[in-house]
């Protein structure tokens, strides 16, 4: 294709704003595939005059090269954005690049960060029918977190979330797709390759390394214990991805507790990490998530937890209560994802 037919690569996308900004000067985006990096980049270029766009994956670097600097000597550029980077390529002298692809190939004078995919809030504000928040809410959990998501029918979800799956991992996609089975466990590397070992032909040093990439990328996430170094607990950045195997609504509802906690971290500090009973911890207070949840089931659940202020994230359940010196909140997801606390 020739390069300028990319130009106007998204003039007639619709770009919706996000929690995440890029600010002026050269950033680095990374992040799980289908996170929205690339909408990102383009709402921020389309805010200068002189915007060109690229994807490497569909250009020979060379022909980019020269065209680039053709583009730079003319003045035909005030700002780039360079998908799918992955060589280092001479970039024009111009204070505004935006370059995106896989961490370890940030360049060293680049700002790096990390885009997922849709919290909640997002989610309610992509709307554009006024559907109620139940509805909005339903829609979120069955059909994930992904923005792009929300355009396919119900019964083409699985099959496009499937597609991403294809394509992001390649020959890995067998791999990644039993990872799903350790959704919101007690997973560490070394576990994960030991239950994956006899059914799969894999190496040790493939599975790890495969892990730290996807790790690194955003992909997925393990979540360190408050005080033992080695124990750890996996989610993942689309929490939907389980509906491809064996959905657990109960580890799904617990992923999507854990985000929106690793939301609330990144845009306030502070460290989030798991306790003895399976509870997740962020600034003093501890979150556990019962999809279906009664005084008892709370009472059951909770009576081993150290911290003295309890949320119970839920499906429809609400209410407070005490257990020893222990106070716990009940409330639903909606309310707990909107700041309703």
């Amino acid at each position: 294709m020739p390069l300028n037919a990319l130009l106007a690569h998204t003039a007639e996308r619709v770009i919706l704003p996000r929690r995440y900004g890029i600010t002026p000067g050269k950033s680095f985006l990374y992040g799980p595939p289908r996170s929205g990096k690339t909408s990102l980049a383009l709402q921020f270029a389309l805010g200068f005059k002189k915007p060109i766009y690229i994807d490497l994956a569909r250009i020979q670097s060379e022909e980019v090269q020269g065209y680039l600097l053709k583009m730079h000597l003319e003045k035909k550029v005030d700002a780039l954005v360079l998908d799918n980077y992955h060589i280092p390529i001479a970039l024009p002298n111009i204070p505004n690049i935006v370059l995106i692809g896989d961490r370890q190939h940030c360049p060293p004078d680049f700002r790096c960060k990390r885009i997922l995919p849709l919290c909640f809030e997002e989610f309610v504000s992509f709307d554009s029918k006024n559907l109620s928040l139940k509805t909005l809410f339903n829609a979120f959990l069955k059909g994930g977190n992904l923005p792009e998501i929300q355009e396919f029918g119900a019964y083409k979800r699985l099959e496009r979330l499937y597609e991403v799956v294809c394509v992001a991992f390649g020959g890995d996609k067998e791999m990644f797709l039993a990872l799903l089975g350790f959704q919101s466990q007690s997973a560490t590397p070394h576990r994960i390759y030991a239950q994956l070992k006899p059914t799969m032909k894999l190496s040790k040093d493939r599975i790890y390394a495969k892990l730290a990439h996807w790790q690194d990328n955003g992909v997925l996430f393990f979540l360190p214990h408050h005080s033992k170094s080695n124990a750890k607990k996996l989610y993942f950045a689309d929490f939907s991805l389980s509906h491809l195997i064996n959905h657990n609504l109960g580890a799904q509802l617990e992923n999507m507790l854990f985000l929106e906690l690793l939301k609330l971290s990144e845009q306030s500090g502070g460290m989030l990490s798991y306790g003895d009973s399976g509870e997740l911890l962020y600034q003093d207070r501890a979150f556990v998530s019962i999809p279906f949840a009664t005084q008892e089931l709370i009472a059951h659940k909770i009576h081993k937890i150290q911290s003295q202020q309890i949320y119970i994230i839920t499906l429809s359940f609400e209410g407070e209560g005490r257990v020893g010196q222990r106070q716990w909140r009940a409330m639903d997801f909606i309310d707990f994802a909107l700041g309703e606390e």
